[in-house]
């Protein structure tokens, strides 16, 4: 795998860049395809949708920031990143998860990019390696099941066969730009929030949002498609 993969999260507000790529990942995606017997044809059968993404991987957090396998900037304590995760867990929290992959030449391939819960985390401690901390995850995937409310009109004046084209759609509520929100970029975005250099021009670009930074100074606030990079907010039109 080399140097060529980037392993991110979103966690408690902050985005996290694993320090130590993993040997191998393993991404599944399992579905929930239901089988019958029939009389007289046997076995059948019968598709369903996909069930949830789930992917995993083990590394080690490094208790030295001169470990020559550490790859980017941002190196932490072994507990940092340790407690960071198990915070995420005890709060239930919703983390956006990114593989950035690159390939021989350095150009992006594709990203994957998915709102999920952690859902296994295991630690060891190995004897003579004072300071590492092992570490097995597991990100499980989380869909919205937020309901929505019909409300039902009341017409005493008609019919049966009226009354059920009385159904109402539920409005349809403001989409706001958010982390994990699907949306249409168009324009240049850059390497950094505070445009320092551009690493590409959007042409209705569907992606999503993977992280805001609240603070007026940064002129570019909003990152997208993972670590794609970081654009206005103005040049974004929120689809979901």
């Amino acid at each position: 795998m080399g140097n060529r993969y980037k392993f991110f999260a979103d966690i408690g507000g902050d985005t996290i860049e694993f320090p130590v790529n993993p040997k191998e990942y393993t991404i599944s995606y399992p579905a929930d395809h239901k089988t019958y017997d029939i009389l007289d044809i046997g076995e059948i059968i019968v598709p369903r949708l996909p069930s949830l993404m789930e992917v995993s991987w083990d590394s080690y957090f490094p208790g030295n920031s001169d470990d020559p396998l550490i790859y980017g900037h941002d190196w932490m304590e072994p507990g940092d990143y340790v407690e960071a995760i198990k915070d995420a867990m005890d709060n239930q929290e919703i983390c956006d998860l990114v593989i950035s992959r690159y390939n021989a030449g350095g150009s992006r391939m594709y990203d994957t990019n998915i709102s999920a819960v952690i859902a296994d985390f295991e630690t060891t401690e190995k004897g003579g390696e004072a300071g590492d901390v092992y570490y097995k995850i597991k990100f499980k995937e989380y869909r919205n099941y937020t309901p929505i409310k019909i409300p039902l009109q009341n017409n005493n004046n008609t019919d049966s066969s009226s009354t059920s084209e009385n159904l109402q759609r539920a409005e349809s509520p403001a989409l706001e730009l958010r982390v994990g929100a699907a949306v249409i970029a168009n324009g240049t975005y850059y390497s950094s929030s505070y445009g320092d250099k551009p690493t590409g021009t959007a042409n209705n670009l569907s992606t999503v949002v993977s992280r805001i930074i609240p603070d007026a100074s940064r002129p570019y606030p909003i990152l997208i498609g993972g670590s794609r990079g970081w654009i206005k907010a103005d040049q974004l039109q929120v689809t979901g």
